[in-house]
């Protein structure tokens, strides 16, 4: 009996602790700042390491969307790098040749080109602009990011992304 009664008091310490600790979780993210002020705006987590950015293009005015993945160092930093880029028009601006920086492929596949790549980003700064729909998805959620002011913004990865 005196072990069954230590096996759930040990049991609900368990649960109490998992169940106070579980607002302050930590996962890997995207902090979004203002790039010229350097204000934060939001933490964005980012669970399955990779992300999307989309917008219509300024010179086309036709969509692109670029992916992204996060890669963790040996040492447990975190960048970023560009995968993929898919559009739908040549133009200013947009890449047209194998041979681009990092490039591992380039195809045109049902109506898009498709860039491949391995691109490091260093610093990924975006400028918004409400004309053309700036959006950041991650999973299953997609954030306006002209929900702010037209501007530059600083996406930082981040390994404790809190909302």
């Amino acid at each position: 009996m005196r072990r069954v009664s230590l096996n759930k008091v040990a049991l609900r310490l368990l649960l109490a602790g998992v169940l106070s600790s579980a607002g302050h979780l930590q996962a890997d993210g995207l902090e979004i700042s203002q790039y010229r002020e350097g204000r934060l705006l939001t933490c964005v987590p980012v669970t399955d390491g990779m992300f999307e950015l989309s917008f219509i293009h300024s010179v086309s005015l036709t969509p692109v969307t670029d992916f992204y993945r996060l890669i963790t160092s040996p040492v447990g930093d975190l960048t970023i790098s560009q995968t993929a880029e898919v559009f739908i028009a040549h133009g200013q601006g947009l890449p047209s040749l194998v041979n681009e920086p990092d490039a591992l492929s380039f195809e045109h596949r049902n109506g898009q080109f498709i860039l491949k790549m391995d691109r490091k980003i260093g610093r990924l700064v975006v400028r918004t602009d409400q004309r053309f729909k700036n959006r950041l998805h991650t999973g299953n959620s997609t954030i306006n990011l002209n929900q702010w002011p037209d501007s530059g913004l600083l996406f930082t990865p981040v390994s404790n992304c809190q909302q």
